[in-house]
């Protein structure tokens, strides 16, 4: 552990290419996700369900499966999680519990500048001014 701590350790991080709306697009694929996406939905009839799976156990080929409609059902709610509970979880410095306490002495350790939020004490017209390029008040005051 010591040794550890004797390292010139630093965090890098950069601005995003496109821009904070690229980077909500982009978690928002991966945060929300469900047990099946639509497009693995090969087919569906009154007592069947197809859909498009890996296998595992043949070099990860495609082949489509044909379940009854109870079964899919049954499978599908086994990624459903109980009441109170939410899938997107941060563990060890981003945990909630101490997150700030934690985030500041990784800060004061590794010397790194405090982060001031860009958007930090303006209004959300502003901020939709910023990010859009465009003065939205013009766009509301047209709709009327």
């Amino acid at each position: 552990m010591d040794d550890c701590y004797k390292k010139g350790w630093y965090s890098y991080s950069k601005g995003t290419l496109a821009g904070p709306l690229a980077v909500i697009e982009y978690l928002g694929r991966y945060t929300h996700r469900i047990a099946i996406s639509n497009s693995r939905i090969a087919s569906i009839d009154e007592e069947t369900v197809s859909i498009t799976v890996r296998d595992n156990k043949d070099s990860q080929k495609r082949k489509t499966v044909t379940l009854k409609g109870t079964e899919f059902v049954r499978r599908f709610l086994m990624h459903v999680l109980p009441s109170r509970f939410v899938k997107v979880r941060y563990y060890g410095i981003l945990a909630t519990r101490n997150k700030k306490t934690k985030l500041a002495l990784c800060r004061k350790l590794t010397s790194s500048a405090t982060y001031k939020p860009k958007f930090e004490d303006l209004s959300t017209l502003q901020v939709l001014t910023i990010i859009l390029g465009r003065d939205v008040t013009k766009f509301i005051a047209g709709a009327n």
